[in-house]
């Protein structure tokens, strides 16, 4: 998997409309160490990157957008579950 760069990790919060504070919370990280990404400083490894990539992706998913308006959007876990769904739900359905 091909690392992540400040400035995709930059877009991809600002596309989402979230601030640092709230982008680091759905991640499960630090504001410190969504900033120093940011920056530059530091990069994503293991479970954080793999989230980015799959945010970069599915950033214009039209049922990805919609989840994003619902109310329960404020829960991060539920925009992980709705990120991860269409992986699992596959996955399930071949087993």
């Amino acid at each position: 998997m091909r690392s992540m760069t400040p400035a995709r990790v930059r877009r991809i919060r600002k596309t989402l409309g979230f601030t640092q504070e709230d982008f680091a919370r759905m991640l499960w990280v630090t504001y410190t160490t969504l900033n120093r990404w940011e920056a530059g400083y530091a990069t994503p490894t293991g479970m954080h990157l793999r989230i980015l990539h799959l945010l970069e992706r599915n950033l214009g998913r039209r049922s990805f957008k919609a989840a994003l308006r619902d109310p329960r959007a404020v829960d991060p876990m539920f925009l992980l579950h709705r990120l991860l769904e269409p992986l699992y739900g596959r996955r399930a359905a071949r087993q």
